[in-house]
């Protein structure tokens, strides 16, 4: 009798210490796959601003790389085109890349329906579109910024960017940009026809944000004009009725004496935004990126500058 209640409790002992033990084995393996997962899944979680079309500024406050919705606060790397500029640009910190897009070949007789990396006067590369973005998404959580010189790019690219993104591939804003309208100073028309460009956008991949601008030509030391209102309200016509959020890239030196045409611009829509541009010997003024900034919100200017003036302005901002 004393026996059988020793054993009966030794085996009560047993299934206690072994159920103990399978809680603490479950609750170490549950530990560890929830740390691996965390470790392992995408930065970006919220559907709502992990996709193409969103705002880039919910992106980048949404994965931790603003605190808050200013487009002062993100940085951009211009012309990451090659292999080796794109890898310099993924190993970086900033937060957008830029690239233009065209044919291999553009307008000679080895001209092919392949998009590659290459800014006129180059018209071959290293780098093709496809191996652009395999690299990017695949390293990296930047934003995309494409510019494409040619109307014979976008059709192909923006079939890529469809496939990817219907793969799931593509969590993240991307912007398509081409100038698309005769602006300042331009004696000769080499903008990007802009009926078709937006057509293939609506119809291959339209959720993007559109980027459409105009050609412009400015020399320091030379009378050069700016903007016109009759030449923003054209542009502002010719996206009005598009589903798609819309920034506008603006050259910077010539955009605080126009501000009234671009400040009217802002009004009429809550999907519009600018992003002002520098070109590599534009005299840009402190005094008026802070005149432009004091007469926006924050959100609503994207500011792709060199240094030293970004810092500058940053400074006083």
């Amino acid at each position: 009798m004393s026996c059988k209640k020793c054993c009966s409790s030794s085996q009560t002992k047993w299934i206690l210490a072994g159920s103990v033990s399978m809680t603490l084995v479950l609750a170490i393996s549950m530990i560890l796959g929830l740390t691996l997962y965390q470790r392992t899944r995408p930065g970006c979680e919220n559907d709502a601003v992990c996709r193409p079309d969103a705002d880039m500024l919910d992106y980048l406050q949404n994965i931790g790389q603003i605190s808050h919705r200013d487009g002062l606060l993100v940085t951009w790397y211009h012309a990451a085109n090659s292999k080796k500029e794109m890898e310099a640009a993924l190993n970086s910190d900033v937060m957008v890349l830029e690239a233009d897009v065209t044919v291999e070949g553009f307008n000679t007789a080895n001209e092919t329906e392949v998009p590659i990396m290459a800014h006129p006067p180059a018209i071959y590369s290293d780098n093709t579109l496809k191996e652009w973005l395999e690299a990017v998404l695949a390293s990296s959580q930047k934003g995309i910024k494409l510019d494409f010189k040619s109307l014979k790019a976008v059709g192909p690219s923006l079939d890529l960017l469809r496939q990817l993104t219907e793969a799931g591939r593509i969590r993240r804003p991307v912007w398509i940009n081409a100038d698309i309208l005769k602006g300042p100073n331009v004696p000769i028309s080499t903008e990007v026809n802009a009926t078709q460009f937006l057509a293939l956008v609506q119809e291959k991949y339209p959720k993007a944000t559109i980027s459409p601008g105009f050609t412009t030509l400015y020399v320091h030391q030379l009378p050069n004009s700016t903007y016109t209102q009759a030449m923003v309200e054209t542009m502002e016509e010719l996206v009005r009725a598009l589903p798609q959020k819309v920034t506008f890239p603006m050259r910077a030196v010539m955009t605080r004496a126009a501000w009234p045409h671009f400040s009217w611009l802002l009004s009429q829509s809550e999907r519009y935004s600018l992003t002002l541009w520098q070109g590599a010997s534009d005299p840009v003024s402190v005094e008026d990126l802070l005149f432009i900034r004091d007469n926006s919100a924050p959100h609503q200017i994207y500011y792709d500058l060199f240094e030293p003036v970004l810092s500058q302005f940053k400074q006083l901002a």
